[in-house]
C-alpha cells in the first residue's frame, strides 16, 4: 500500500476584462478567455452515486460553531474528469485542529481494488481548502476507466473507538475518469501558453480536476493575483459552490506512517 503526502495549495490577484468564451479548443487561449466549466453529460461525467458533502449545515463533528459541512469540490454529478495520469483531489474541511481525529483519502477501481489508501492527522492549518494528490509512484490511472474514491473524517480515533468497526465519521465520495486526449483538445493544449490557459482549454473541454488544480496551485503561489482569485470563484460557480470559493487554501498535510 503507498504512502504518500500531500500536495496542497495557498491562495488568491488585477483583474482583466474578460470576453465571452470561446467552444473550440483549437482557438488560442488567453487572459481575455473567461474560465468556464463545461460540465459535459453526453457520455462522459454522467451522473454517479455518491455525496460530495458530508452531513447536514452543521459543525463537522459537533465541536465548533462554524456550521458548515465537509464538502469534496466535484460537481454535484459525483463525477469529474481528469486527463492526469495521477490527479489532485480537492476538499474543504470547515473545522480545524481538536474538533476530529484525523482524515483519509481511499481510491478503488470500479471493479473493487482497492488502488491507494493513506491517513492524514489534524493539524493547525486547519479549517480551508486542501488538496491530495496520487503519488508519482503509482501506477498510473487508466484511460476511459471509472476510479471510486472516499474521503473520511473521523471524528474519533478509529482504533479506539467502541466500536471500532464504525466510529464516528463524516464522509464525502465520489468517482473520477481519466480520459484520453482528442486531437482537438491536444491542439488547444499546445497551443496555451501559460498554466492558466491550459486551464481554460481543459474547463472548456468538460475536464474537472485538472482546471481546478492549476488554479489553485497559481492561487498558492500568487496569493495576491485578484484575476485568479475571479478564475477560482467561476470555477465553484460553476458547480454551485461558491460559498466556498473565499475560503483559505490551506497547507496541509503529510500522511502517517502505515
Amino acid at each position: 500500500m503507498a504512502i504518500a503526502s500531500v500536495v496542497v495549495g495557498c491562495l488568491v490577484s488585477p483583474i482583466p476584462t474578460y470576453s465571452q468564451p470561446t467552444n473550440s479548443a483549437s482557438n488560442t487561449p488567453s487572459l481575455q478567455d473567461m474560465l468556464e466549466f463545461n460540465l459535459d453529460l453526453s457520455g462522459r461525467g454522467s451522473p454517479r452515486s455518491g455525496n460530495r458533502t458530508g452531513g447536514a449545515s452543521r459543525s463537522l463533528c459537533g465541536g465548533s460553531q462554524s456550521g458548515e459541512s465537509l464538502f469534496a469540490l466535484i460537481p454535484d454529478t459525483n463525477v469529474g474528469l481528469t486527463v492526469e495520469e495521477h490527479p489532485t483531489f480537492w476538499f474543504y474541511i470547515p473545522d480545524g485542529a481538536n474538533t476530529f481525529d484525523s482524515m483519509k483519502f481511499a481510491l478503488w477501481s470500479d471493479q473493487g481494488e482497492k488502488v491507494y489508501e493513506t491517513t492524514y492527522p489534524v493539524t493547525n492549518a486547519l479549517p480551508g481548502v486542501i488538496s491530495i494528490s496520487l503519488p508519482p509512484t503509482l501506477p498510473a490511472l487508466k484511460e476511459n476507466q471509472y476510479y471510486n474514491w472516499i474521503f473520511t473524517v473521523y471524528c474519533e480515533d478509529p482504533q479506539a473507538a467502541i466500536v471500532r468497526t464504525d466510529p464516528k465519521r463524516v464522509r464525502v465520495r465520489g468517482s473520477i475518469q481519466r480520459v484520453p486526449l482528442t486531437a482537438e483538445l491536444q491542439q488547444g493544449l499546445n497551443r496555451a501558453l501559460t498554466p492558466r490557459d491550459r486551464a481554460v482549454v481543459l474547463a472548456q473541454n468538460g475536464i474537472w480536476f485538472d482546471p481546478l488544480t492549476l488554479i489553485g496551485n497559481l492561487r498558492r503561489t500568487q496569493t495576491a493575483n485578484y484575476a485568479l482569485a475571479v478564475d477560482w470563484s467561476n470555477l465553484l460557480e460553476d458547480i454551485e459552490l461558491d460559498a466556498i470559493a473565499s475560503k483559505p487554501i490551506t497547507e496541509c498535510c503529510s500522511a502517517l506512517a502505515q
